[in-house]
């Protein structure tokens, strides 16, 4: 028996190391016939290979920058980056750190498109991270190398690529001009290869969503079939979810809603809801919208409650604004003044925080690009005309000034106007808000009609609760905590709101985000657990609660923090 035994022993050993000397052989093998491939040939692989899982690219990526450095091939080797960026494109901190990497290697080339198109991911990457200011100083520089190197193509990205920070600022009508620039000259050109690239996808995408917002919606109409078609008939389908989005609020906007729930719940998809993604949250307001106009005011509110979930003020846009006082009109609707409340506190210090940040970014696209491009511009001018009569150069000169001031002066104008109009807005918000505060407070006044010594037991018992951490249990309930501390809830509610000034839910919250804090400082495991894990640890029942109580207390959600921390 003892023989049979390890004999059975020996078998399964000799199995085993059968197994894995065969799974060593299978990998060294598909090693061989990687290397054994031609960086096209990766490239290739690589860049068609939409089902390919995240191993096996990434597999592919560091052969073809290994067999790039063995070749000392500076250009090849940015490819490779540029491999590793679409792997990591929604991680953007690594994003960054790959795009630093192509700029680094390809910093002395002559080319005619490195380093520029280092800058112009750098800025791609800062500006879907809502860093405007610094993307724009990496489209400047893309630009300068773009021009050295006599690069219409990367010239028109990054005409591209500023217009949408205007559109980000409602520039509507400036960003408008660009991008028809762009697709006349696409159109233009006898290069049909051009006019199926991606810049011609995107610009048709970009046409389309100007028109919406400007409300010429069957313009918009005509450029989203173009689009659309032209990205189904193309390999790479990057602008495809975007066009969707546009072709839903498009859809909103002439009342034919089937159409736009069907496109916005598509583009959701493809685009993996990606809350870093304007559009994501955009769709989510027009599904909102959407549901509000079918009478179905109980789905149109989870939409927008969403969009009010994933916002926080580095992430807020002008855009999206609307949520906010659809939400509010809902409170109101529904009499819940404390939401009320919360939402017009929150859009306050959205709209306020944005304006700062806006008027920033529009002073460095004035002085950075729109003022240095109207003295090229005229220096273009002056030269053609060099030979011809000098009246009529000045007379240019004195119409180009004339012009500017014109157009300065109308801007001044409307932006006060806008202002004005916002400040009258803000300021009714204010007294809303106001109206609000007093209630509550006349309700918190209302709350000292029980005796000292009662409220007196109440704060000692909430003291040991504290201590306890029994704050950490979840589906942690009013009613079940007055029980736990032996107390009436009303009383319970009273103390909190007199003598913690905020009621139950937030005090728990509150509570768990400072232990959460004093753990990500003090604990070295804690620092490594998911967000998911430190939302169960600290007694959240899903991330979403756990991201937006986090937020309100810090001002950034988990992650951000976590990241700020590290730094």
């Amino acid at each position: 028996m003892k023989a049979i035994y390890s004999f059975v022993v020996f078998g399964c050993f000799m199995s085993t190391l059968y197994s894995m000397q065969e799974l060593k052989a299978e990998q060294n093998t598909f090693k061989d016939s990687l290397q054994n491939k031609t960086l096209r040939e990766l490239a290739i692989k690589f860049w068609k290979g939409k089902d390919l899982d995240s191993v096996y690219k990434r597999k592919l990526a560091d052969t073809y920058i290994s067999k790039a450095k063995k070749q000392i091939n500076k250009e090849r080797i940015a490819d490779g980056y540029q491999m590793f960026l679409s792997i990591y494109k929604k991680q953007p901190e690594i994003s960054l750190q790959y795009a630093d990497s192509i700029i680094e290697v390809t910093k002395k080339l002559q080319n005619n498109h490195y380093p520029s198109t280092g800058y112009m991911i750098k800025g791609n990457i800062l500006s879907t991270i809502e860093q405007h200011d610094a993307a724009l100083e990496a489209y400047l520089v893309a630009k300068k190398y773009a021009e050295r190197n006599s690069n219409k193509r990367q010239l028109i990205g990054l005409k591209h690529n500023i217009a949408l920070l205007k559109t980000i600022l409602g520039k509507e009508k400036e960003a408008l001009l660009v991008y028809k620039e762009n697709y006349n000259y696409l159109m233009k050109q006898e290069n049909s290869v051009l006019r199926r690239s991606q810049i011609y996808i995107a610009t048709l995408y970009k046409l389309s969503d100007s028109y919406n917002r400007l409300k010429y919606y069957d313009s918009a109409y005509f450029y989203l079939k173009k689009g659309i078609k032209a990205s189904l008939s193309n390999t790479y389908k990057h602008h495809y979810p975007n066009l969707l989005f546009a072709y839903g609020i498009n859809s909103y906007y002439r009342e034919e809603y089937q159409s736009a729930i069907d496109s916005l719940d598509k583009a959701l998809i493809l685009s993996e809801e990606d809350v870093n993604d304007v559009n994501v949250r955009k769709g989510y307001l027009y599904l909102g919208k959407t549901y509000l106009q079918l009478k179905e005011e109980q789905k149109a509110f989870q939409y927008l409650k969403r969009v009010d979930e994933i916002t926080n003020e580095s992430n807020y846009r002008l855009e999206i604004g609307e949520t906010f006082t659809l939400l509010l009109d809902h409170y109101k609707k529904n009499k819940d003044q404390r939401n009320q409340l919360e939402i017009m506190k929150k859009l306050l210090r959205y709209e306020s925080i944005s304006n700062i940040k806006y008027s920033r970014l529009n002073n460095s696209i004035v002085k950075k690009y729109d003022i240095p491009q109207l003295i090229k511009d005229k220096d273009h001018l002056i030269s053609e005309m060099r030979n011809d009569n000098k009246v009529l150069i000045y007379k240019s000169i004195a119409f180009g000034v004339f012009l500017i001031i014109i157009v300065s002066s109308l801007y001044i104008y409307f932006s006060k106007k806008r202002k004005n109009n916002y400040k009258v807005q803000l300021n009714k918000e204010v007294e809303k808000v106001k109206v609000l505060e007093n209630t509550e407070v006349k309700i918190v006044k209302s709350s000292k009609d029980f005796s000292t010594k009662l409220k007196k037991e109440i704060l000692e018992k909430l003291n040991d609760f504290e201590h306890n951490k029994e704050y950490l249990k979840n589906d942690l309930t009013l009613n079940k905590v007055s029980k736990n501390l032996k107390t009436n809830s009303t009383y319970l509610s009273k103390v909190i709101n007199v003598e913690k000034q905020k009621n139950f839910a937030n005090y728990i919250n509150d509570l768990r985000i400072e232990y959460c804090i004093q753990q990500i400082e003090q604990n070295k495991k804690f620092k490594h657990y998911s967000i998911r894990s430190m939302a169960k640890e600290v007694g959240f029942n899903n991330i979403q609660s756990f991201a937006k109580a986090f937020s309100k207390q810090k001002g950034c959600n988990p992650a951000e923090f976590m990241k700020r921390y590290v730094n």
